[in-house]
């Protein structure tokens, strides 16, 4: 009969999260997007708010696997525990949602809001459909032909050879060793001992098909990783210096109405001043078209409007407006403390992760379990502490790449195609970069499920990342021998160094005050 290992708290605590996970995405849906989508794209937004959702709990789902897996005794085998949750069917379900988002919902959702405003609804849903339909078609046919010649996993099998030896025979004794097949002759003679399963070679590969939904899983893997490495290892370091930053650069005091006043007309100033600049910029386009000389003073104007946004942004809160200004202030002043205690908080758990790269992750064995230890640790001192802390840090990697999205955007060249910014957000950028962050999400739990794999061992996850995709035709290689993880780790030390050294030159070259306006 099949052991108890059933948990309604896991259950109540996915229902918990999930709802949490969607007022925080609707939170930061109104505060990035546009002022032209105010009370309007609705169904744009829904998109928005379900694939980061998705991209979100996929994450979570990797504690829930661990305590899940939990809830039975280390002593019962999985096939006699009776889980609260199906958690195979859960990832499989998750990462097919996600595949479902990328590839038809949200492309999609973009091409109908791209669509001429004067087309009716039927004709922008037409030509949608028909980008859409050609679209799957062309990945539908690459990747069955790939999963056909492809598809396979090749496991590496060593043959363990023995003979047979009659139970009354005195070789019973010496059961550590391998009889040699025809050990024992009719005579009951031992005829010697061969111990071939001492050497441990592989001498031969086993080739079994694996599934078309783990496949697919291994080849939005390899794209996943090359969104991981560049916004994740951008937002490893971005996340704790912009927080920082922000401390840095507050406020230090209130300003009286006629500085108000003052200092706003010369930002009105300074904003009239660049609209004439880009009238000027488009008149030259218009007549000898787009140049390198045009180009610069578009980028140079963008930079312009973004500091003029800030200068506005500092500007509201040196002046609160309203009846309780003194809270008004008070809040403010709490909001830039918390900036600081929350970037010294993620600057170390950014090094830890580092650490436990260089520590747990490279050597061959490692050098120490690290992290894998702390969360067994805490787990033994206050149940699902260490199955809580495990989940923030495979969360907090999501982060990262959310920071690394907005921070340095999608770049085709040196152009950012669909750039995140706080209050100026159209939802064409919004549903491409969501599209971004649900590839990314398969990386970090395939780069979770790796880091911690002493601590998470024996999971539905650990068997999809661990077995198949590692020993996957044409693919495995590629994960078995982490070639991905070493270019993350370089991409994320190299990252450090230049936002650690632009913040350096900015400090010494002074920062921009309302003293210069």
């Amino acid at each position: 009969m099949p052991s108890d290992g059933y948990n309604w708290f896991l259950i109540l605590v996915a229902i918990i999260a999930s709802v949490v996970l969607v007022a925080i995405n609707v939170y930061v849906l109104i505060h990035f997007q546009h002022p032209e989508d105010r009370n309007q794209a609705w169904f744009p937004k829904l998109v928005v708010i379900l694939g980061l959702t998705l991209a979100e709990m996929s994450i979570l789902l990797l504690p829930l696997d661990v305590a899940n897996r939990s809830a039975c005794a280390d002593s019962i085998v999985l096939s006699a525990c009776n889980f609260a949750l199906p958690m195979e069917i859960l990832w499989y379900t998750v990462y097919m949602a996600m595949f479902v988002m990328m590839v038809a919902i949200v492309p999609f959702t973009l091409f109908y809001y791209e669509q001429d405003h004067d087309m009716s609804v039927w004709g922008k849903t037409v030509s949608s459909s028909w980008w859409i339909g050609g679209t799957i078609t062309v990945l539908s046919l690459i990747l069955g032909l790939c999963y056909g010649f492809l598809g396979f996993v090749d496991f590496p099998v060593t043959t363990l050879t023995s003979g047979l030896a009659p139970l009354s025979s005195a070789a019973l004794t010496t059961a550590h060793k391998c009889l040699a097949p025809d050990a024992f002759t009719d005579g009951g003679t031992n005829a010697g001992y061969a111990c071939d399963a001492d050497g441990g070679v592989p001498t031969e590969t086993w080739s079994v098909r694996t599934t078309f939904p783990v496949y697919v899983i291994a080849v939005g893997s390899v794209l996943s990783w090359v969104i991981f490495i560049v916004f994740g290892g951008v937002g490893v370091s971005a996340v704790p210096i912009d927080l920082i930053k922000a401390f840095l650069d507050r406020p230090k005091k209130t300003i009286a109405k006629s500085e108000y006043i003052r200092i706003a007309g010369k930002i009105a100033e300074a904003t009239r001043a660049v609209v004439a600049d880009a009238r000027e910029v488009q008149r030259e386009e218009r007549g000898s078209g787009k140049t390198r000389k045009t180009r610069r003073a578009l980028a140079e104007i963008n930079k312009r409007l973004s500091q003029l946004e800030g200068d506005e942004a500092i500007l509201q809160k040196m002046y609160p407006q309203g009846e309780d200004r003194d809270v008004s202030w008070t809040v403010t002043v709490m909001s830039y403390y918390a900036s600081l205690v929350g970037g010294v908080v993620c600057a170390v758990v950014s090094l830890l992760w580092m650490l436990h790269i260089g520590l747990y992750m490279f050597p061959d064995p490692p050098l120490t379990p690290f992290l894998n230890q702390y969360f067994v640790d805490m787990d033994a001192a206050f149940g699902l502490l260490g199955t809580g802390s495990f989940a923030l840090f495979c969360f907090y990697l999501i982060v990262c790449v959310i920071k690394g999205n907005v921070k340095v955007g999608f770049r085709l060249l040196l152009w950012t195609v669909y750039p995140m910014r706080l209050g100026n957000t159209l939802m064409s950028a919004f549903l491409f970069n969501v599209n971004l962050i649900m590839l990314s999400s398969i990386a970090v739990i395939q780069f979770c499920a790796k880091a911690f794999d002493g601590y998470a061992a024996e999971t539905s996850v650990s068997d999809i990342f661990g077995q198949e995709i590692e020993n996957l035709r044409g693919l495995g290689s590629v994960f078995a021998e982490n070639v991905f993880l070493y270019i993350f780790f370089a991409v994320a030390c190299l990252s450090a160094l230049w936002l650690g050294s632009d913040e350096v030159k900015k400090s010494r070259t002074g920062r921009r005050n309302f003293d210069s306006l």
